[in-house]
Formats: C-alpha cells, structure tokens, sequence
C-alpha cells in the first residue's frame, strides 16, 4: 500500500513539473510522437504524456511529452514561440528547473544545441535532489516542430540505473517519429 501511495506521488509530480501550466485550456498539440519503448520497460501513460520504468519510477523513469507552444510552464510562466531557437528554448526550461523548489541542489552538467531527429533541438544534463535528500540525474532533450514542443527525458536516482539504462533511454530517442496529431 505503501509503495502505490509513493508511486501516486511520483506520477502527481512528475506530471505537474511536465505538464502543469497557468491559466485556463488550451488547445492540443498539432503534432503527436512514435517511439519503441525499450524491452524490459512498463508504460504509465495518460493522454498528457508517455512514463517509462524498468524497475520502479523511484530508481529510474523516461517521461515522453509533446505540448503546445503557447502554454506556459509552472514555475516561469513563460512561453515557447514558433520562431524562437533552440538555445531560447533551451533557456526557458533551465528557467523553469532553476525556478522549481522541489529540485533542490539543482546542478546544470551541460547545456548544448543539438540535433534529435531531423530537428534542431538541446540537451540538457542536471542533477537535483528530492526532499529526501536522494540525487537523481537527468538527460533531458527538447525541440519544437511547428506549434508543438517535444521533451524526452530520462531519471535515474543513482550512478548505477543512470549508467544501466542510458543506452535503452538512447536507443528510444533514435526511434522517435513524429507524426500529425490525431483530431478529438
């Protein structure tokens, strides 16, 4: 029972630093995703975005999410535009990292435009502690295509599940597709 009530926690968390945002609706994403989930990996996904874990969300995750432009992030309450470059992309989710309370000890490793896919995007390398004093490390990728903006990114609570995994996490973002979002 324990660990469900964490495992809530984990995903109510996760999903508002991905996906929380200030202020009423806003339309969807103009663009969805195709990826391969890694053998070994169990999907918790939600129309919101794709969670991956091989063992447990707590020792390692791969959190998929496609968003539109316009809608602001929680802690900066700033927003993507469709003209703006990677490294101004980039920016505002350090901003948004920086701004978090809940990632404390907050260490930016690396910060470098890149090419995911076919389009100019960043990578981001950070390491952070939770309130427990736990360290996780993460590789976080972003881009925008069109009115859509795209982060894949991957968790490991300790040196051993980041190094383990990184190559599954690796073989995932080679995978992506993307694809013209689906109306509801």
């Amino acid at each position: 029972m324990k660990r469900l009530l964490w495992l809530s926690l984990l995903i109510c968390v996760v999903s508002l630093l991905a996906c929380a945002h200030s202020g009423g609706l806003t339309k969807p994403a103009s663009y969805g995703y195709k990826v391969n989930i890694p053998e070994g990996w169990r999907k918790i996904d939600n129309n919101r975005y794709l969670l991956l874990t091989k063992e447990n969300p707590f020792q390692q995750y791969i959190l998929v999410q496609n968003r539109p432009i316009g809608k602001s992030f929680r802690h900066t309450k700033k927003k993507m535009h469709t003209t703006m470059l990677p490294e101004e992309a980039a920016q505002i989710v350090v901003d948004e990292l920086i701004s978090d309370q809940n990632l404390l000890n907050l260490k930016l490793l690396n910060n470098t435009p890149l090419n995911i896919s076919g389009y100019d995007g960043f990578k981001i390398l950070y390491t952070y502690q939770d309130g427990e004093g736990h360290t996780f490390k993460t590789l976080y990728y972003g881009f925008i295509k069109a009115d859509t903006f795209f982060n894949l990114r991957f968790t490991a609570a300790d040196r051993f599940h980041f190094q383990r995994d990184i190559d599954a996490f690796r073989l995932m973002l080679k995978s992506l597709e993307i694809v013209k979002a689906k109306k509801t």
